[in-house]
């Protein structure tokens, strides 16, 4: 068992040093370069005072934040005082949701793009009619879920009686709520985590700054209706960890997995925690094969499970909504691997890429080599340096934007009705401060804001990396699950919004990290102290044989 231990631990090791490898030059060009890497312009945030300034900020709040951490590092959480912790966090996300709503009541608008095409494909399902052949709907398959929500909730705002709103509100009500409780379970993880305050309260005003108060509560849409099943996936296979009795044990793994899966059905790329999720418990698996192969074993029967649940019920809803599907134009990984790799967008979306489906509208197998075949030699093109600074020029591109794309990929396809909001001072105050540009707003100061935010957190990542031996298998499905949303991003079509819905995660990873620079700090200082303590006695020894 002790060889066993010690190989899940040097896996764990290995994976730390991977993460590090990987992270670094991004976060290093990030907080040097900035908008000065050479990726896509269009994606590029406009900010009051640049990275490197923003950076120096951001450096000094982290040493702060250290010195707090270590200071108040013998204060741990009481059962009484866990309560109390609970009772605030429910009460200021509950405040958090009703200052949104009235917020989105000023500043929404209808966005374009993929929402507004899900947007329409949700009134028709509202109105149940029949959405016969919809060549996107066959292309983007994943949409398919969103669309059916949606379509359900405008169909629960008209049937209600004194709705207060026009029924298409309902949906940034529900976002609204779907922000504060990924915001919540956030905060539980990092407690259920560090067992202390002070982290609590920095993941939390983190949160409310990058997430909290962000103007993406009013795009219906995967990137926020997604945002709570990633955490809540973490924070329940990390109370299945901690539990001492088994029945706990099995429904905090049933949780975990159902939740995690739950948001793959809506957001695909959410099934990367779910993966992670297994990958530790099989590297986990070494340290104590008798205890756990069961575990493990019900995960994966319950992932299959799902896998296959899932299916048949998007089957049941393109049936229930009367979808004519085209399964040969499908897109799959090759699309967005191929995609991935485009120079005109540093990996975005290309139209070029796209036109590959008008080419093969009967064959989905000829068209996917055909995908395979031109990523492969655009990566030749390149060569090996070449296709290297590709990718870190991508995911400086990807992690080089605070508001996850809110100015770059927004516009105004169609405002709300006035009578929406207030249309006082107060409206023009918050639209100054959250609408984009060309409505004749500067955004500078917000995305500045967020943008000093962001790159403190960005800061703290690498310290997941510190874990000792003893913490790797606890807090190893952090570092798994980055690595899995960080080669997600590198390998396949990127975009800063596509790391929204991961947020709460990363900012779990960060004061996680912040707290390993704690902890590194109070053991050097430990071991100097203790040092210096055996030093004069060695001393004192040494002078008393001489005089003898």
């Amino acid at each position: 068992m002790g060889i066993s231990m010690k190989i899940s631990n040097r896996i764990f090791g290995i994976l730390s040093i991977l993460m590090l490898i990987i992270f670094s030059p991004v976060l290093f060009c990030v907080v040097i370069m900035g908008n000065s890497m050479d990726y896509w312009d269009d994606m590029k945030i406009v900010t009051r005072l640049p990275n490197q300034v923003l950076f120096i900020i951001a450096l000094a709040g982290l040493v702060i934040c250290v010195f707090l951490f270590w200071k108040c590092r013998g204060f741990k959480l009481s059962v009484q005082m866990n309560w109390v912790t609970n009772s605030v966090l429910v009460l200021l996300f509950l405040i958090l949701y009703f200052v949104n709503i009235r917020v989105a009541r000023e500043i929404a608008f209808h966005l374009p793009w993929d929402i507004m095409v899900v947007k329409g494909a949700a009134y028709e399902i509202a109105f149940e009619q029949e959405m016969g052949y919809q060549y996107y709907f066959s292309m983007y398959h994943n949409n398919i879920p969103i669309a059916y929500i949606l379509g359900r909730l405008y169909r629960k705002a008209m049937e209600m009686q004194n709705y207060p709103y026009i029924n298409d509100f309902i949906w940034i009500q529900v976002n609204c709520a779907l922000i504060s409780i990924a915001g919540f379970f956030c905060c539980l993880t990092v407690k259920k985590l560090t067992k202390k305050l002070l982290p609590v309260v920095a993941v939390f005003f983190l949160y409310l700054v990058l997430a909290g108060i962000s103007p993406w509560k009013i795009a219906p849409y995967t990137d926020t209706y997604g945002m709570i099943f990633p955490v809540m996936c973490i924070y329940f296979y990390v109370s299945y960890r901690k539990a001492g009795h088994i029945w706990s044990k099995i429904i905090n793994i049933l949780l975990s997995v159902a939740v995690g899966m739950a948001g793959g059905f809506i957001k695909p790329n959410l099934y990367i925690i779910v993966i992670a999720l297994l990958g530790t418990e099989c590297i986990c698996l070494l340290t104590d094969f008798k205890k756990r192969w069961g575990f493990f074993l019900t995960e994966v029967v319950l992932t299959v499970a799902f896998i296959f649940g899932s299916k048949v019920y998007t089957n049941h809803i393109i049936e229930e909504i009367g979808l004519e599907y085209n399964e040969e134009i499908e897109a799959g990984l090759p699309h967005y691997f191929l995609m991935g790799l485009n120079e005109d967008s540093t990996g975005g979306y290309n139209q070029e890429d796209v036109a590959l489906f008008g080419e093969f509208q009967t064959s989905k197998g000829d068209r996917e080599r055909a995908e395979m075949q031109k990523a492969f030699e655009r990566m030749k093109d390149r060569g090996f340096f070449g296709s290297i600074y590709f990718y870190l020029k991508k995911m400086v591109m990807t992690f080089n934007d605070g508001v996850f794309g809110w100015r770059t990929e927004v516009w105004i396809h169609e405002k709300y009705p006035a009578s929406m909001a207030s249309n006082s001072a107060f409206t023009e105050q918050l639209r100054s401060i959250f609408w984009i540009s060309d409505a004749g707003y500067d955004v500078g100061g917000y995305n500045t804001l967020c943008q000093l935010v962001w790159i403190f957190a960005i800061l703290g990542i690498p310290g997941i990396c510190l874990l000792k031996a003893g913490e790797r298998e606890e807090l190893g499905i952090l570092i798994i699950s980055f690595l899995g949303v960080f080669f997600y991003q590198m390998l396949f079509e990127a975009r800063a919004r596509y790391l929204f819905v991961f947020l709460p995660i990363l900012l779990v990873v960060v004061i996680c990290g912040i707290q390993q620079y704690t902890d590194c700090l109070v053991l050097s200082f430990a071991k100097r102290k203790k040092r210096d303590d055996i030093i004069p006695k060695d001393n004192v020894i040494s002078a008393s044989n001489e005089e003898v």
